[in-house]
């Protein structure tokens, strides 16, 4: 049974109470106020990035700068159709996305998935990732087991850059939804971390992989390693919104989640790892006339995803190459 709509003037995300699974001991108005802040929050830094109304986001009112409007995200909080979990559901543009979050019963009491914003995060980046990927109006250029893959990997990344903290060095581990999972390694395989002692996993540990979040856990861990080589180029800004000079974030944690973003404009329907490399390095081309070439390739090849590597859907190629001009 549905509660009613927080009423927002001018909100762009509509929120919704679903009855619970199970009783919690904590307020579900916090928790509420919670997701509400964290998605809001989220949207506006992705618009700083690029992720506009002509891009096809999630808002309510376009006014005249493209895209279709009306299309909100619908914010489930404690939705009671699942536990342990979470989910997006990206339509094409111009009609809502809906967010479910759920109760975790791995502790006790039960933990609020809305209280953990590396879960909103992750989640509004599955509609960040479908919108951008094939364009607005196709929304299925994410279906197979290496692009989905990339699509949680994505999500990953990006709830692991905005949670950075002050002191975080490239020696600082990550673990993915650790504190509503009852669990410091988190709920994947491996936490994200540039230490191959903690973190092993390379472009051909993918060749043993049948499932979208194993395969995600690779994307991210190159894209950790990719932010972690700009952020030691560039700095690292702690505020909650990017420095630009002219169009290129001043920092390196926010230059990172600019070129991965702008890299889903204009990768291919349905990509894998090889060509989503391809395109942010495209990306950085674009907005920064390659200066961060090196830098990018360097992360990838780290993970085996060099200049050599070659894609088969049964047995892909990893390579620690570099171009010359990097070595």
């Amino acid at each position: 049974m549905e509660d009613k709509t927080i009423p927002q003037p001018g909100a762009i995300m509509e929120l919704r109470r679903i009855t619970p699974m199970v009783e919690l001991s904590i307020s579900t108005i916090t928790g509420r106020t919670a997701l509400f802040y964290s998605a809001n929050t989220y949207h506006d830094l992705l618009y700083t990035l690029g992720f506009t109304e002509e891009a096809g986001n999630f808002q309510v009112s376009n006014g005249n700068r493209g895209g279709k409007g009306n299309d909100y995200v619908i914010l489930n909080a404690q939705d009671g159709s699942g536990t342990n979990n979470a989910n997006f559901a990206t339509p094409p543009d111009g009609r809502p996305g809906r967010m479910r979050m759920y109760i975790w019963t791995r502790a006790n009491p039960p933990r609020d998935g809305c209280f953990e914003a590396g879960i909103v995060i992750h989640e509004y980046t599955h509609g960040l990732s479908n919108r951008l990927t094939g364009g607005p109006d196709n929304t299925r250029c994410l279906n197979g087991l290496e692009s989905g893959g990339m699509g949680e990997g994505w999500g990953d990344f990006y709830a692991t850059a905005v949670r950075l903290k002050r002191n975080d060095t490239r020696n600082t581990v990550y673990a993915k939804s650790a504190w509503a999972s009852n669990n410091p390694g988190g709920v994947r395989a491996y936490p994200y971390s540039t230490d191959f002692e903690i973190n092993p996993l390379t472009y051909t540990s993918v060749n043993q992989l049948n499932e979208v979040h194993a395969v995600g856990t690779v994307w991210a861990t190159m894209l950790y390693e990719l932010l972690w080589n700009l952020i030691d180029k560039h700095g690292k800004n702690d505020g909650p919104k990017p420095v630009f000079r002219d169009g290129v974030p001043t920092d390196g944690k926010y230059l990172a989640m600019k070129i991965v973003l702008d890299g889903m404009k204009i990768q291919p329907c349905n990509p894998n790892f090889v060509q989503a490399r391809d395109a942010i390095l495209d990306a950085d081309k674009a907005l920064t006339g390659g200066a961060n070439k090196c830098e990018i390739w360097t992360a990838f090849a780290k993970r085996e995803l060099g200049t050599g590597a070659r894609y088969n859907r049964n047995n892909r190629t990893g390579s620690k190459e570099v171009p010359n001009e990097c070595k």
